[in-house]
């Protein structure tokens, strides 16, 4: 398992090309942390089913050992498959109590790879949520660290290094991802705890873990307003990034705004219940309008600032955009439609839904590239023509799927401004008074 594999890194340069292809954003910080020389365990945030373990596999180096839940290893075909992609099976008490004593020979062969200084991960949640909250932290982590310590006398020199995963949506395509990796915990600062209280070692450190890792990702603490908190963020999130400086970097700008904007706003919502109602409302009210009238609060924004002059050029730069739209438009969109029309009817837990696509795609579109191919090959006699198309498609259904966005956008805006004047300033007008409510109860 500590072996480098030839094949793994070349499936994993395939996927950090899809990777980089289906996000419009991937920003990492705190690579720096990724201690040399050292055994590792990673402890990351767990929100966005497959995509959160990819998240770390293509964007650090190491070949990591994965800990996952037992139940998808059940099929003898996927076995191979798992073990190829460096993962075992850790089981949980809803996997059987029969099945649990089968941890010791998991934590044993963990330990094994933790001497051979390699690098393991697994979710100290034990479970995705789907939220923007992390659920409680189990001591599978903190077991697996100290024991492996204790069996080494504490001189591993083991690290646990957190990291938090955050996407600006779960599900959809073309989104920004942040992972950030933490400060790394050393684990032979809990020897003499250990060697006292083993039990409250674990949930020391357990608890450790978690207070590293809550500032590295978003975490919404409100139960029962979540869904209320998320409105908030999405609607007041770039307004207060301008209200402060985090970050050069505009991405981790917003986030980093977003992160204390949430923070301040769940405190109102304990310090001043009434306050918090007031904001919650108006913000309900405000995504009420933009439902009405069937547009996006960044559609709102756009067509709030946006003069006639810049209208006029945007139309002109479509019109002479389309034949790169369509291009990319038709040699991509059986592929991508496939999994989403027909195949995800059949996933229940929405969790699944960008890890399904993401992993179907995969076959997918280099099948359908293929097919197209060879088609253009007939058509043109040629073998250099065919292969350019091949290599070209997937650029150009990146470039389509922004463009795509950026029609939408200029379609909404014109449709606000000539025909729903009256609803924009409506709009416009509720989105004002509530972000000078949100300054006033924030700073």
């Amino acid at each position: 398992m500590t072996r480098r594999s030839k094949g793994y890194e070349t499936l994993r340069w395939y996927v950090r090309f899809a990777f980089w292809l289906t996000h419009k954003r991937i920003v990492v910080t705190g690579r720096e942390n990724l201690p040399t020389g050292k055994p590792i365990i990673f402890a990351a945030n767990h929100q966005n089913a497959l995509m959160d373990p990819l998240a770390l596999v293509c964007t650090n180096p190491l070949q990591t050992l994965w800990l996952a839940r037992a139940d998808i290893f059940k099929s003898k075909a996927t076995q191979p498959i798992l073990k190829f992609m460096k993962m075992i099976p850790i089981y949980r008490i809803r996997d059987g109590k029969d099945n649990l004593s089968n941890n010791e020979q998991v934590f044993d062969q963990v330990t094994q790879v933790l001497e051979d200084n390699g690098s393991v991960a697994l979710f100290p949640e034990a479970a995705h949520s789907g939220k923007r909250q992390m659920l409680p932290h189990k001591k599978a982590i903190p077991r697996i660290a100290l024991e492996a310590e204790s069996k080494n006398s504490f001189q591993l020199g083991l690290q646990i290094v957190p990291v938090g995963i955050y996407y600006d949506h779960y599900w959809k395509f073309n989104r920004t991802l942040i992972v950030n990796y933490g400060s790394p915990i050393e684990i032979d600062s809990y020897k003499e705890r250990y060697a006292v209280n083993e039990q409250n070692a674990m949930l020391v450190l357990r608890d450790e873990i978690r207070v590293n890792l809550s500032p590295l990702t978003m975490q919404i603490d409100s139960e029962k307003y979540y869904h209320d908190c998320e409105n908030i963020r999405e609607v007041a999130g770039k307004e207060y990034a301008k209200q402060k400086f985090f970050s050069a970097d505009p991405v981790l700008q917003l986030f980093k705004a977003e992160q204390e904007l949430m923070t301040k706003i769940c405190q109102l919502e304990a310090a001043q219940p009434q306050l918090f109602d007031q904001i919650r409302l108006s913000a309900n009210q405000y995504l009420h309008e933009i439902d009405k009238a069937g547009v996006s609060p960044r559609q709102i924004e756009k067509a709030a600032k946006s003069a006639v002059p810049v209208l006029s050029v945007q139309v002109i730069g479509a019109l002479l955009s389309m034949p790169v739209f369509a291009f990319g438009f038709l040699s991509n969109i059986l592929p991508y439609l496939l999994p989403r029309v027909i195949l995800t009817r059949k996933i229940k837990d929405k969790a699944f839904l960008s890890s399904f696509n993401f992993a179907v795609g995969l076959i997918l579109f280099p099948i359908f590239y293929l097919l197209e191919g060879v088609i253009v090959g007939l058509l043109t006699g040629s073998v250099l023509v065919p292969l350019s198309f091949i290599l070209f498609m997937p650029f150009a259904g990146k470039i389509a799927f922004s463009l795509l966005e950026f029609y939408r956008d200029m379609v909404h805006v014109l449709y606000l401004k000539l025909l729903q004047r009256k609803r924009l300033n409506r709009c416009v007008r509720l989105r004002s008074d509530l972000l000078a409510l949100i300054r006033s109860a924030t700073f």
